[in-house]
């Protein structure tokens, strides 16, 4: 009975973690994140069939898990919602107007600076993501999608805007002895 108590406090810090997660990274596998609490939940409908009886510990534990889940499930089809939104508002056709007229820049010239919608929209993330702000494949995807620039330019973009956050820190941490 001890090592079924032992995997649902795992379940609950891994619920936790989900939670933590999708409140905090700007992208995220939704599905993934629903077949764990399925599988979640039918472990736990296994511990209830083999054990009806709780005790108070585990009764809290059981009340708790059972937030998180539902917690999770809020949380993150309200950010698939607010996703799916964006996308509809990106593929409006005003904004496929900003795209004609080049407001998003011209990806083609190798001199050509980012709109500032495009700067903007990877300034967010910078910002959401200032911890540690290194792309993974979602986030590339994402920031690709949005910005409509090509999988390298955003690597480009976040790397120099990293370099320019570590030289500007040096440079102020150096300026007290060149006074």
């Amino acid at each position: 009975m001890n090592s079924q108590i032992e995997s649902l406090r795992l379940i609950e810090l891994h619920l936790r973690m989900h939670l933590t997660k999708i409140c905090t990274f700007p992208v995220f596998d939704a599905q993934q994140v629903r077949e764990d609490i399925e599988a979640h939940t039918r472990f736990v409908e296994i511990f209830l069939d083999r054990a009806p009886y709780l005790r108070d510990g585990e009764v809290i534990l059981m009340e708790s898990i059972s937030a998180l889940a539902r917690s999770l499930l809020l949380v993150c089809n309200e950010r698939l919602y607010v996703h799916n939104k964006i996308s509809q508002l990106l593929q409006d056709s005003s904004a496929k107007q900003l795209i004609a007229r080049g407001n998003f820049g011209d990806v083609n010239s190798s001199n050509a600076k980012f709109s500032d919608a495009q700067t903007r929209i990877l300034d967010d993330w910078y910002d959401a993501n200032y911890e540690h702000p290194y792309l993974n494949a979602c986030s590339t995807e994402y920031l690709h999608q949005q910005t409509r620039l090509s999988h390298t330019q955003v690597k480009n973009w976040v790397s120099n805007k990293r370099r320019k956050e570590k030289n500007s820190k040096i440079s102020k941490e150096l300026e007290s002895f060149l006074k």
